[in-house]
């Protein structure tokens, strides 16, 4: 081979590579904050919980109130409360370290859809967020009761 067509081959090579390392560490990135917001009700640690939330949140629960199905909304006072103590209705019976699951389903740009819960309480959410100053901030929070199956 040339010299030159090494030379492009290494450029393309180390294009990828680095393209597969930035797609690592904004998954990364994006974990963490969903982590923060997770664990923050468990831990009633309102910092974590501001940190990881946008200030204009909205946070949805689809509701069923005699066969309406209604969007239940919280703003983030209301979820930044959620962490003050008492927080008992959030904390986990048991001593073990929350496990929280991660599930990325899409990162496009400076937006992302997640898919989370934890081993400790019984619904699941459905998370939007964007990156806003290179930061990832949740702004969407859609809920249920129930675990998808």
């Amino acid at each position: 081979m040339t010299t030159i067509v090494k030379f492009l081959l290494l450029l393309l090579l180390s294009f990828f590579s680095f393209m597969g390392f930035a797609n690592v560490s904004e998954e990364r990135a994006i974990e963490q904050v969903v982590t923060d917001y997770m664990e923050s009700r468990d831990r009633g640690n309102q910092a974590q919980m501001k940190r990881a939330i946008h200030p204009e949140i909205i946070k949805e629960q689809n509701e069923n109130k005699d066969g309406l199905y209604l969007a239940k909304e919280m703003e983030h006072s209301e979820l930044a409360s959620l962490t003050k103590p008492p927080v008992k209705k959030w904390l986990k019976t048991s001593d073990e370290p929350l496990k929280v699951y991660v599930e990325i389903l899409d990162i496009n740009g400076n937006t992302a859809s997640i898919k989370t819960g934890t081993d400790s309480f019984d619904f699941q959410d459905y998370i939007h967020l964007a990156k806003i100053d290179d930061q990832w901030k949740i702004v969407n929070v859609l809920w249920d009761n129930r675990r998808a199956k």
